[in-house]
Formats: C-alpha cells, sequence, structure tokens
C-alpha cells in the first residue's frame, strides 16, 4: 500500500491510497464521524482496475492533523480491543 498526501490545510486533509483495501479507509471514515471537530470525512475510489482511493478530512477547526490524529489513534484502540475479544474466543 503507497499512500501520497494531495493536500493539507489548516482545516482539511487529502490524500491518495493506492494498491490498499478500502476496507481501512471504510474504518477510518466511521471513526472520524464520532470524532468531535470533524464536519466531513469520505473517500471515492478514482478507479477500481488501480485500486487507487482518494480520502479526505475536513474539520472545524484551523487544527485538522491533530484532529486526523485522534482518528488515527481512536482506530488503533478499536482494532486492538476487537482484536482481544476475538482472540479471547478461541
Amino acid at each position: 500500500m503507497e499512500i501520497e498526501v494531495i493536500e493539507k490545510t489548516e482545516d482539511s486533509i487529502k490524500f491518495r491510497v493506492k494498491g490498499g483495501s478500502q476496507s481501512i479507509l471504510n474504518l477510518l471514515k466511521e471513526e472520524a464521524d464520532s470524532v468531535s471537530g470533524v464536519t466531513f470525512a469520505g473517500f471515492v475510489m478514482e478507479h477500481p482496475l488501480e485500486k487507487s482511493s482518494v480520502f479526505m478530512l475536513k474539520t472545524e477547526s484551523k487544527d485538522a492533523e491533530k484532529t486526523f490524529k485522534k482518528v488515527l489513534e481512536k482506530t488503533e484502540d478499536d482494532v486492538k480491543s476487537a482484536k482481544k475479544q476475538i482472540l479471547g474466543l478461541f
């Protein structure tokens, strides 16, 4: 998977993901929707044969990078929790 920042402003971040699954982008979008200060989170598949998608996050504050880090930390915590619960089943 290759990640490339397309645009970064005070209140938004846009990046392209090449070769990765949309599953991670769906997860990031869902987590971003629950983080305070996020006004928009979503992604678009550029072309299905190229497996390339663009993710965008907009915030109401002037610190999109800090807000996105919160999204990533929340996502990581949720994945760790799910892993622990699933492994406990076996």
